[in-house]
């Protein structure tokens, strides 16, 4: 009882405030209640002694009943907080116990099922090697009949190469034969005419001498000059044939005419290298002469220039073994197209299209071109004719209603709906070839005159050491000798909007012309060379005003990488959330400006240092599916602030053009994530033309893969998954002649 007490009186001198003038030497009324002595204070305010049990009474009288009250309360809430205690206690030993008896069951169980998972898994790996006998099974005879398919293909292939081959050489010889022929009877025509000449003069001399008295005299011997001909080489021309008696004179003067009339043909000396300069493919090139084919002497010297330089460049290091991940792709890629071809074949309903043959001539203009370095300082001069450049007025007649070149071949479709792919849609299958010159339909480039891109195909080795990994009919991904990768693809596939009529000149170099006239009136034209690439645009309103977009046409100057300046941090580098968004794109346009020269498009696509220079504008809230390249109608809303800038920007400034970058994470192999993010970019660039009204002569698209990661990492990792867009107007050369 003293100890409950005492820890009430403790917890009771806790309640009153300690005032700092303490009347403690007080004589207060006191109370003895079971031994314990209470003082009884006057008010809350008065201290009460240290060690002492108090409680407030005003009435000195109450004191005693007062204190026995206090005493009571405390035992009761010191006996009450005692019995929390050992409630407490008993919870708490209660709670342990079940505790335990939960492990112990938890224990049985988990002993139980891991019993129940072995027996599972003994019988799943059973199933799973059953399954992989099968499976490697079925895989080797797949394999036998995809060998047997691809070397059926192969036999067929070939013979329609020798075909074709053999066609072309009787082709050849049956020229050849009628020019020798020819040159044959002009020869025979000249001997009969300077024969009969002889004998006439012969008769006129006779005569004359028979006129006159006989006078015996020695005739001096007669001395034949000779002539000087000029040593040329040249294939035996005329057939051995018993044709009239001439003199030596006459022989040399006959064989000299001949040997003029087979080298009509214009030559040009390079490096001591004499290249005869062929007009066209049909033109026969004499047996040791080294020919090309140019119809101007500039254009010849250029061709013969690159063919020395082929003829006399030494062989390139073999590129060991291609990536597995490559071979498998090139393996499957064919196999596929096997079997969509047996498919497509075995089908009665399936309707088929003549292929169109790109010339010899582009043929040998796209290999040229696919020989230049795609990251080189500088690349040789467009391998177009000089007159496809557009020259620009203030104002003038519209592009469209010239006449078309009479050397091109012209095309004019108008687009619809169903022709051209919106940003919702996923890129068309590539159409099957069903049969030699027959394919189900017609791929993206062959329907723009891209026949000699469009032509090459899945596995086949370009210059020696180059691969092309994949044709997907849109675009052609090229595994370079350095085991980096290039897309090819059509950059005016922005412009096949829905109401467009597009008129496509393609020439004989596989260079064309295309022109774009819109509802409005408007009209783009656009010259590309052989691989695709863009070399002109311009842009005319419907008054003829032109604007110039790209001109790659003229030659490129060097790029002195370690010269250029280095971007400005957090200048260059612009978020769609910025409050001050034009203000900082303009900047940063400003900065690109004071550079002090212009680039080639091909530079700021292909040297990343120049590109960088550029202002970057992050597209960091679009996703796309896993392997997909459309984006939904709710991705494409995300667009919005990028959308409105360009179009506030382009309004103030008609020529501004703009880079979309298309990047990709490490998850897949790099030939195909450089297609996909092309393919991505290309999608980007529709849906801000689509839903926001961006001219997309303004756009061009650019996929870089998974060559610029932005997290480096080989995992999956939607940071790298990206699209950002380049305001690259002050760094682009716009100025056409």
């Amino acid at each position: 009882m003293k100890r409950l007490i005492n820890s009430t009186t403790i917890l009771s001198m806790a309640l009153y405030t300690v005032t700092p003038f303490a009347a403690q030497a007080q004589d207060f009324p006191k109370a003895m209640v079971d031994g314990q002595e209470v003082i009884c204070l006057p008010d809350k305010k008065t201290e009460c002694p240290e060690g002492a049990f108090c409680v407030v009474v005003k009435n000195p009288k109450n004191c005693e009943a007062r204190a026995i009250e206090a005493v009571a309360a405390s035992i009761a809430e010191a006996a009450a907080a005692q019995q929390a205690v050992t409630d407490q206690a008993a919870a708490d030993q209660a709670a342990a116990e079940k505790a335990t008896a939960d492990a112990a069951a938890a224990a049985d169980a988990a002993v139980n099922q891991a019993a129940v998972d072995a027996a599972a898994a003994e019988a799943a790996a059973a199933e799973a090697v059953a399954a992989a006998a099968s499976a490697a099974d079925k895989a080797a005879a797949d394999q036998a009949a995809a060998d047997a398919a691809a070397a059926e293909q192969a036999a067929k292939d070939q013979a329609a190469a020798d075909q074709a081959a053999a066609d072309k050489a009787a082709r050849r010889a049956e020229k050849k034969a009628a020019d020798e022929a020819a040159a044959a009877e002009a020869a025979a025509a000249e001997a009969a005419a300077a024969a009969a000449a002889e004998a006439q003069a012969a008769e006129a001399a006779a005569t004359d001498a028979a006129e006159l008295p006989a006078v015996e005299a020695t005739a001096p011997e007669a001395t034949v000059p000779e002539a000087t001909v000029p040593e040329v080489t040249l294939p035996e021309l005329v057939p051995e044939a018993t044709a009239p008696e001439v003199t030596t004179e006459e022989a040399v003067t006959a064989e000299a005419t001949t040997a003029e009339a087979v080298t009509a043909f214009p030559t040009v000396t390079v490096e001591g290298q004499v290249f005869i300069c062929l007009p066209d493919k049909d033109a026969v090139c004499p047996d040791g002469a080294v020919c090309v084919i140019g119809k101007t002497e500039a254009k010849c010297i250029e061709r013969a220039t690159a063919k020395l330089a082929k003829m006399t460049a030494p062989e390139a290091s073999p590129v060991t073994e291609a990536p597995a991940e490559d071979a498998a792709a090139v393996a499957a890629a064919q196999a596929a197209a096997e079997a969509a071809a047996a498919a497509a074949a075995a089908d009665p309903n399936v309707e088929t299209v003549d292929v169109p043959e790109p010339t010899e001539e582009a043929i040998e203009t796209l290999e040229t071109a696919l020989e230049t370095p795609v990251e080189g300082d500088v690349s040789p001069e467009p391998n177009v004719d000089a007159d496809l450049g557009v020259t620009v007025t203030p104002e003038g007649t519209l592009p469209a209603d010239t006449d078309p070149s009479d050397e091109a071949t012209v095309t004019t479709e108008v687009v619809t709906e169903e022709d051209a792919r919106d940003s919702t849609e996923e890129f068309a299958p590539v159409p099957t070839t069903v049969a030699p010159g027959k394919k189900t339909g017609l791929s993206d480039f062959e329907k723009v005159g891209l026949l000699a891109l469009g032509a090459l195909a899945i596995g086949a080795m370009i210059n020696g050491n180059k691969q092309v990994v994949s044709n997907t009919g849109d675009r052609v991904v090229v595994r370079q000798p350095d085991g980096t990768y290039q897309v090819y693809k059509d950059d005016n596939a922005l412009l096949r909007e829905p109401g467009s009529t597009v008129r496509t000149e393609t020439f004989r170099d596989g260079s064309t012309r295309t022109i774009v006239q819109r509802a409005d009136g408007s009209q783009v034209v656009t010259i590309r060379d052989a691989t695709g690439r863009v070399l002109q645009r311009v842009a005319y309103d419907r008054n003829g005003r032109g604007t110039v977009l790209i001109d790659d046409l003229q030659p490129e100057e060097r790029v002195d990488v370690s010269a250029l300046p280095k971007p400005k941090p957090g200048r260059n580098q612009i978020s769609v959330d910025d409050l001050d968004l034009d203000l900082r794109a303009q900047l940063a346009a400003d900065d690109a400006a004071e550079i002090g020269r212009k680039f080639s498009l091909r530079q700021i696509r292909n040297i990343p240092e120049v590109r960088y220079l550029a202002a970057t504008i992050d597209v960091n809230n679009i996703t796309f599916e896993s392997g997909s390249s459309a984006i939904l109608p709710t991705e494409a809303k995300k667009l919005n602030k990028l959308g409105n800038l360009i179009t506030r920007l382009i309004e103030a400034n008609p020529n501004e053009v703009f880079l979309i970058e298309g990047h990709t994470d490490a998850v897949g192999s790099a030939a195909s994530n450089l297609a996909l993010s092309d393919r991505r970019a290309e999608s980007v660039a529709k849906a801000l033309t689509e839903y926001f009204g961006v001219p997309p002569e303004n756009l061009v698209v650019q996929g870089y893969g998974e060559a610029e990661l932005k997290i480096e990492t080989q995992g999956d990792e939607r940071a790298n998954r990206r699209v950002a867009v380049r305001i690259i107007t002050n760094l682009l050369r716009q100025n056409a002649n």
